[in-house]
Formats: structure tokens, sequence, C-alpha cells
């Protein structure tokens, strides 16, 4: 529960690495305690009392090996938290990498004290307010922290929440630092140099690396989350974890925008192929349901976006938040034309064109399969 505060919800592998460290520091505070108080760790570790017949000499024997054990075994966890490509390749490297554990493990025992005094006071302050949390999965990079927190701010005010930007609190903020401090490359990309909360009177929002965390009433969390995950579909934030999502991502990302640079010039033929693409490999990606309901709502707001392009509804390719909001449709066409009898075949036809070019696609597809 700490480290949820903490750092947020992080991706599952990262997660049960992380309990694994934080479980290990625990321990090792425990094992330092019992070079000097044997019987209280022992205790502690086991729910025993130490036998009488145990010697206390080799009781604390055990809690010193304990002591350098466990910080090694935290670095190689360490080294599992790093990407692959960021792992040290030569074995000196390694070896140093894996000493840093000591440095993990006594930046993660610190912390873990400090968020037990914090947490339910953190806590507290929610109850209070009767308000809830929810938390939606996100990877921001760091050179993009702030700029992700101002697309945050502006989609909250299409909504009718201006909120002011805030320092997470400093019962966050202190054991952060600390934790960078000590650890430093083993859980950087989980922590925020620029910690930020975005706050309005019924709502505030912290954003962390790798989680979204939405306070406020039931209600407004769940408007405030539906406009985020909406119009944060095509910002640089993945709102996907894994690595095959992340790059069914890039794919719809790389779509949208260059449907937006190439407007009217864009062939829409070629992207209703690509489009088609995605979806196959959508369905072949085997990614959690949590992911794949992610990107298959974005497929669908660029398959939307294109069909008005191709339909004339629109000339150009409008943002998520156009699309879904009840806004009058912007076109080079007048309203009442549009509203017009006249302009409701005009409708009709396009959309017969646009299903005359997917149903060509699709033939040609299945012609040029083996």
């Amino acid at each position: 529960m700490n480290t949820i505060i903490l750092f947020g919800k992080v991706p599952e592998d990262g997660q049960i690495y992380l309990s694994v460290i934080a479980f290990g520091s625990v321990a090792w505070l425990v094992a330092l305690l019992g070079i000097v108080f044997p019987r209280v760790s022992t205790f502690l570790l086991a729910f025993v009392p130490l036998p009488e017949w145990v010697d206390e000499n080799w009781v604390r024997l055990a809690m010193l090996a304990a002591t350098i054990v466990i910080p090694l075994i935290v670095g190689v966890i360490g080294l599992r938290m790093l990407d692959p490509q960021d792992r040290p390749k030569d074995a000196a490297a390694t070896a140093k990498a894996i000493l840093k554990g000591f440095s993990y493990t006594l930046g993660l025992a610190l912390t873990l004290i400090m968020m037990t005094a914090f947490a339910p006071a953190l806590k507290i302050q929610t109850l209070i307010r009767r308000w809830t949390n929810q938390h939606v999965p996100i990877i921001v990079e760091s050179e993009d922290y702030l700029e992700i927190v101002g697309e945050i701010q502006a989609a909250l005010r299409t909504r009718g929440w201006t909120t002011t930007r805030h320092e997470a609190t400093w019962m966050l903020r202190v054991p952060t630092k600390v934790l960078t401090l000590l650890a430093g490359g083993a859980i950087e990309n989980l922590v925020a140099d620029e910690l930020t909360t975005l706050k309005a009177e019924e709502l505030e929002v912290l954003l962390h690396p790798s989680d979204l965390v939405i306070s406020g009433q039931k209600t407004d969390v769940i408007q405030a989350r539906t406009t985020l995950v909406q119009q944060l579909a095509f910002s640089k934030a993945y709102l996907t974890w894994t690595k095959e999502a992340n790059e069914l991502e890039d794919r719809l990302w790389s779509l949208w925008r260059e449907m937006k640079a190439r407007a009217r010039a864009f062939v829409p033929a070629d992207a209703l192929a690509r489009l088609g693409a995605i979806g196959h490999d959508l369905d072949a990606a085997g990614v959690p349901y949590e992911e794949w309901e992610v990107l298959f709502r974005e497929k669908q707001q660029v398959e939307t976006a294109l069909l008005r392009m191709m339909a004339g509804v629109t000339d150009q390719v409008a943002e998520p938040a156009d699309i879904t909001d009840e806004a009058p449709v912007e076109s080079g066409l007048p309203t009442e034309t549009l509203a017009s009898p006249n302009g409701l075949v005009f409708r009709l036809v396009g959309l017969l064109v646009v299903a005359a070019l997917a149903l060509l696609n699709h033939m040609r597809q299945r012609s040029a399969s083996p």
C-alpha cells in the first residue's frame, strides 16, 4: 500500500519487483536490529521467541549474514527493473550495479519508515473529504512530464475544471527525494523530479510517471477520467504499459499525426489498409484486456476521424475532444447545408463511397494473400 501511495500503480512486472524489494528492505531492517537485539529480531521474523538453548551470538552472525545477502538480492532485482537495453553489458559494470543494492535497500527502508507515518495522514485527508481515488495507467517520459501536466490541465478545462499547479504534498516529496538520492537509477523511471498535483475545488489530479491518480467525489472522478482518457489518447504519454501495446499505440499515433499533417492530400485507401493491419495485430497481440480496451478505443477514434474526412463532413482531422464532444461539427460546409435534405444525401453518398473503398481494400487484401 505504501508503495502505491509513493509511486502510484506501476506495471504488473514492476509491481512484483517493487514488492520484493520493499519486503527485502523491511527484512534487512529487522536483521540489522537483530545484530544488537537477537531475541527481538527473531520474534519479528518468525513470530516465536528465541529458545533458551540457542546461543544469541549465532543469531547475531545469521543476522549479519542477512544484512549482507539481502542487499545483494535487492541489487539483482534492481537490475531486472531496468529495460534490457539499459542493463550493464560487462561483468564489472554488472557487479557494480548489484553492489548498489546496499544503497537501494537503505533508501527504500528509510522511505518505508517515513511512509508508515505519513500514509495514515494522507488517507485520513481523503476520508474527511469523502473522496474516492481512481488510477489511470500512463507512462510519461521525464522530459515530457511537465508538458503532459499542461495537457491534463487543458483537458480538464474543457469540462469546466479550472485547476492550479502545486507541488505534491511534502509527505510524498520528502520520501521521494530520500529514495532517489540513495536508490538512483533503479527507480528513477518511477518518480518525477517535479511531482505535480493539479487542484480544483472539487477535484485533484496527481501525475506519477507510471500512474495518474484522480481524487474527488465519485461522479467527478468518473467524468474526469473519461475526459482525460479521451483527450490524452494521442499525446506523448502512453496509456498502456506493455511493450507490445506501446508499439501499437505508436502506430496509431503515427497514423493520426499523418492524417492531421496531410489533410486533403491524405490517401484514404492506404489509411484504411494501415488501420486494418493495426486492428489485425491488436487481435493477435494477446495484450491484457485493459490495454486492449484502450487500444480499441484509440483505433475507433482514428477510424471515426478518417470516416468524417472521407464522407466530407470535415476537411481536417479534429482532436479527440472535438470528436467526442457534442459541439457543432466543424466542416467546410455551412451547418444549414448539413442539416438539409441535400446535406443528408451528401452524407449518405459519402458513407457509401467509404463502404465501397473498404470493400475494395478487403478484396485486394484477400487476392494478395496466398
